[in-house]
């Protein structure tokens, strides 16, 4: 039903019909479409099956017409992207999914005291903190806040720890890495800044080469919800798949890594996979 949701919306936003008109990218892409149209036109009139000079009047208007309704099928509303670096043999993908439902082992974003209280209200429900106590540990958060603990106290580090430190909590089958990204004030908000985010990523990306097992990694884009950080999800992303990409080079740590958006997120902010794959691909052009 999100998938159905999800189409309509993107199919009848201003932002998907801005993009595949206005924007750079969609209006390359129907140049180039025609300009191969032209070239097939240009064989056939050489080879007297098509001749310019019966139906060039209004060919300009076919050839165009049939541009721009390639480009659309071509640019459909889609749910998932992939980018592939085969010279370090990884692949990356963007998708718009539920991040608990996508297979693999999971990031889930935490503070740097690691509060996990979500029936006392110190950590929201709604959070992804909250989601992932609510679903794999329903009832028993006192479990999830030993398990951490526990693992907490193998790195003999004092509060607050260090931003990027990350321990496994093995639920259901599962492994998920509790990552601190953010800070708490006094009143309980988390807050990060981009430095937070780099620093959380290349902790994650340590925990994961010293302690992972080569699994696929589910990431969400991080700090864009109650990280209340100010950059668009297009920007966050192209952060973390640039700092994933440039750390796999020095040594690989997973064979694919998945960054998950929220489909309300999708459609709240008007994310455009075609718009992303295009900023993916300028900002990792050396690396592809």
């Amino acid at each position: 039903m999100k998938n159905i949701k999800y189409f309509f919306n993107t199919v009848f936003s201003k932002a998907y019909w801005q993009y595949i008109f206005i924007s750079r990218a969609g209006i390359e892409s129907i140049l180039a479409i025609y300009g191969g149209i032209y070239l097939i036109a240009e064989s056939l009139d050489f080879f007297s099956i098509y001749t310019k000079d019966k139906y060039g009047a209004y060919a300009f208007v076919i050839f165009f017409i049939l541009s721009v309704v390639i480009s659309i099928l071509i640019r459909r509303p889609i749910k998932s992207i992939l980018l592939e670096f085969k010279s370090i043999d990884i692949n990356l993908e963007v998708r718009i999914d539920d991040l608990f439902e996508v297979s693999g082992a999971v990031m889930v974003s935490t503070n740097t005291i690691f509060e996990a209280d979500v029936a006392g209200g110190k950590i929201a429900h709604n959070s992804l903190q909250g989601q992932f106590t609510s679903k794999y540990f329903t009832g028993n958060q006192n479990e999830l806040i030993n398990k951490i603990n526990y693992e907490l106290n193998k790195l003999q580090l004092s509060k607050p720890y260090p931003m990027g430190t990350t321990i496994t909590i093995n639920t259901h089958g599962k492994a998920f890495y509790l990552n601190a990204m953010s800070e708490l004030n006094s009143q309980g908000n988390a807050s990060t800044t981009l430095d937070d985010i780099e620093q959380a990523l290349a902790g994650l990306w340590k925990h994961v080469r010293d302690e992972g097992e080569l699994q696929e990694l589910v990431l969400p884009v991080i700090g864009t919800g109650r990280g209340r950080i100010n950059q668009s999800r297009k920007k966050i992303i192209s952060i973390m798949a640039e700092s994933f990409i440039k750390t796999s080079i020095l040594g690989k740590f997973t064979g694919k890594l998945i960054i998950v958006i929220r489909s309300e997120d999708a459609d709240n902010f008007k994310v455009n996979l075609y718009d992303i794959k295009d900023h993916l691909n300028q900002v990792l052009d050396s690396y592809i």
